[in-house]
């Protein structure tokens, strides 16, 4: 009955550990969500966390023919003028340590009252989801 009780629990704690497995968090993002998401990765951090960080930046970066066909200029205000919708959305997928970082830069805007027009698409898709 004993080795019977202790087979069974640990069948529970297997299936709880296959529940909580991270799933990469994946998200279509447009030309101007991804460069403003380059812009919320950390420009400090520790050595294991560079690699990280420089995938995600290739795979947000803008190619060549993107930045041609959005023709981006600075605008006097200090914003971008372009033609953004020239640009299909592109799925990106987050890992665990990205989404993170993501997650944490835009809750950290928002509790400081920095939250700007640009990060709102993204706050609703990275932390409003994350809390469903």
């Amino acid at each position: 009955m004993k080795k019977r009780t202790l087979i069974i629990g640990l069948c529970l704690c297997l299936a709880m550990l296959a529940v909580a497995e991270y799933i990469p968090f994946k998200v279509k993002l447009n030309a101007m969500e991804r460069i403003v998401v380059m812009s919320l990765l950390p420009k400090e951090t520790n050595f294991s966390n560079w690699k990280i960080i420089n995938d995600i930046k290739n795979q947000l970066a803008l190619t060549e023919q993107e930045a041609v066909a959005i023709n981006a200029a600075p605008t006097p205000e200090g914003g971008v003028s372009g033609n953004w919708g020239a640009v299909p959305e592109k799925e990106i997928t987050f890992g665990e340590i990205t989404e993170k970082m993501i997650v944490d830069a835009l809750k950290k805007l928002d509790s400081e009252s920095k939250l700007l027009p640009e990060h709102l698409s993204l706050y609703e898709k990275f932390v409003v989801r994350d809390t469903k």
